[in-house]
């Protein structure tokens, strides 16, 4: 496993050293977050930096640059034997560097000693995350003049811009871990399932999730979204303070983060021994929404084209229903569905749940095999609307993109057809 470290770094360096201008990458650990004064949020390692050296290290910053003798560098602090009483040893940099067959240089200034590594350098990858040594040199430079600069790197660009084309395609080692926090997320909802009745907080049902995690070695990989009948209808759903109600459709959109790679799943679920007709076909149209945009995923197609899939098929069933009023393609002209489908089709996954992809605004132009995205279509409603209360629906899975077509990588996560789930809740009473 330890392995693919050097080996992303061997093709980060080929990548930089094939471009016609001297470039350089700087990636440094996450800084640590206050949340009150002096206490600190959980530390969490920036993703890009995990991604090339597997460390955790705090104060830590990674030097690629291909046209130097030492072309990897690690820029680390002095031990701080203050810190140590306090906090614990920091990891040892000597094993990490032997791994990653890097020169290791400690600094207790390294935006200087990142002055001097830059040196005849004309365009630099740097992160933009306040508090790092990388954005601490990216707004230095910005702002010197010109005279300033000379024989530093004059283009900076947002060092995501070329980590994002190495991390959007997951080997077969990320492709496994994510499979295990799938696992895991499908073992938090299995147990939940004597929770799942009437008369139940929604914070119960999100803090036994969350606590499900934890003693499994893991985080959750975001904030776990619990809402119940028209709570649903809130995108990112965060007051939990909602009590479950028979004949309601409860959301969870959950997910762990285990050994720093996500898994992000939403399920349905009917409450009670009886749901209203036209909530079960509103759960169905999703879900065949769902089916079919799954279906066109594979290499080469275009993910506008997966979304207006799961579009129409929505637009279908709004019409079924007596929301929408008109002929399909007009209604599609017309961007009828937006209102109650606000949102687009997935997201890639990875080390983070948004993660990096190769396109603007995190949205993949094309499919490429090794990627691996959310598919997620869903239909809200603020207000009741025709026969429907005020309620949500979204069914979401992640998908890996295949040589010839996909694979749902949480097909085992909790069932999806509406009948199964029925039957499955209200056996667990």
């Amino acid at each position: 496993m330890k392995q693919i470290y050097p080996a992303r770094l061997k093709k980060a360096l080929s990548l930089l050293k094939d471009s016609k201008q001297r470039e350089v990458l700087v990636l440094s650990s996450n800084p640590q977050v206050v949340r009150s004064r002096d206490t600190h949020f959980p530390f969490r390692q920036n993703s890009d930096l995990y991604y090339f050296t597997g460390s955790y290290a705090t104060n830590t910053t990674l030097v690629l640059r291909p046209e130097s003798k030492d072309p990897i560098v690690l820029l680390v602090y002095p031990e701080d034997r203050v810190k140590t009483v306090w906090e614990g040893a920091r990891p040892p940099i000597k094993p990490l560097a032997k791994l990653l067959k890097a020169e290791v240089i400690t600094s207790t200034d390294h935006v200087k000693s990142l002055l001097g590594l830059l040196k005849g350098s004309d365009l630099a990858y740097l992160q933009s995350t306040h508090g790092t040594a990388s954005a601490a040199i990216k707004r230095e430079l910005s702002e010197r003049s010109s005279h300033a600069t000379r024989g530093l790197p004059h283009t900076l660009v947002e060092a995501e811009r070329f980590t994002a084309r190495l991390r959007a395609f997951k080997d077969p080692s990320e492709i496994a871990l994510i499979r295990n926090a799938a696992e895991l997320t499908s073992g938090a909802l299995m147990n939940l399932l004597p929770l799942l009745r009437s008369g139940v907080n929604e914070h119960e049902i999100g803090t036994f999730i969350d606590y499900f995690y934890r003693i499994n070695g893991a985080e959750p990989a975001f904030s776990t979204i619990v809402a119940a009948g028209k709570s649903a209808a809130t995108l990112h759903y965060h007051a939990l303070n909602r009590t479950l109600k028979d004949g309601e459709l409860l959301l969870i959109d959950t997910g762990c983060e285990l050994d720093m790679y996500a898994s992000d799943v939403t399920r349905t679920i009917p409450i009670g021994e009886s749901v209203a007709p036209q909530l079960r076909d509103l759960y169905d149209i999703v879900l065949r929404a769902q089916q079919l945009a799954i279906k066109q995923i594979r290499p080469g197609v275009q993910i506008s084209s997966v979304f207006d899939v799961a579009a129409r098929e929505l637009t279908h069933g709004l019409k079924y229903l007596g929301v929408l009023k008109g002929t399909v393609p007009q209604l599609l002209k017309k961007l009828a569905y937006h209102p109650f489908f606000p949102h687009g089709i997935g997201h890639s996954l990875g080390i983070d749940v948004h993660d990096v992809a190769p396109g603007n605004n995190d949205k993949l132009a094309c499919l490429e095999q090794g990627m691996v995205i959310t598919i997620e279509p869903g239909l809200y409603f603020s207000k009741p609307v025709g026969p429907l209360p005020a309620c949500g629906v979204r069914i979401e899975d992640d998908v890996l993109v295949t040589e010839k077509g996909s694979e749902v990588l949480t097909a085992g996560v909790f069932p999806k057809g509406f009948d199964h789930v029925f039957e499955m809740v209200n056996s667990s009473r």
